[in-house]
Formats: structure tokens, sequence, C-alpha cells
């Protein structure tokens, strides 16, 4: 007999491999609260084929905070690109804040990521 796939919402995004495998290597109630946070809170992002954008995030998680950096990418037409994941430091997290390439998870200061020129690919 075979199983039916269930139905799985559509979260509009694509999941690179880096990603994905980043997810897989955590411990899993962690990897819960990554995503749904990312899932929550990531606004729209601008469209640049030839530039990726990072941004820092922060969950709790056994009453510590975690740091993140999330690499994402966008094209005209397609879903946002989730293409890395990696813990940070918090030093480096506030730096991203300070350059305003954070997650922010305060409904009233949400705003889209603008096209920044400046690179902070090198965390």
């Amino acid at each position: 007999m075979e199983l039916k796939q269930k139905y799985i919402r559509d979260s509009g995004y694509d999941l690179d491999d880096d990603f994905t495998d980043f997810l897989h290597k955590v411990d899993p109630v962690l990897a819960y609260k990554i995503g749904k946070y990312i899932e929550d809170h990531v606004t729209e992002v601008p469209d640049n084929p030839l530039r990726s954008h990072v941004l820092g995030g922060v969950v709790m998680h056994e009453n510590k905070p975690v740091t993140f950096a999330l690499e994402l990418v966008k094209q005209k037409g397609l879903l946002v690109s989730l293409t890395n994941l990696i813990f940070i430091s918090m030093d480096e997290y506030l730096d991203l804040i300070n350059l305003n390439y954070y997650i922010k998870s305060n409904e009233s200061s949400r705003q889209p990521i603008t096209d920044n020129k400046r690179s902070i690919l090198a965390i």
C-alpha cells in the first residue's frame, strides 16, 4: 500500500542544501525555533541576482540567546532563496544590528531590506 503525501504548506522560500544541512545538524527544537523565526519575521527582499543579503537573528533556546546569520538571495520573479545559515557570536550579531542588517522581530519596526551598496559578506 502506498502512502499519500500529506499537504505541506508552501512557505514561499527556496531552501538551498547548505541551509537545510545546517538545520539537520543542530538540535531539532532549535532548528524549529530558527525556522519559525525566519518564517515569521523575514520581510520583503529586493531583487538582486548578483548579490546575497546577510541578516542576523537571535532566538532563545534553553534560556540562552542563540545568534545566527542568514544568507539569502532574491532574483526577479523567483522565490527568496535561503542559501546558508551559520551560528555567529553575540559581537558579530551586534555588528549586524549596527549596520541595520538584522531580522526585525518587532512588528511596528519591520521594514523592507534595502539594497545597500556596502558588503558585509566577511562576517
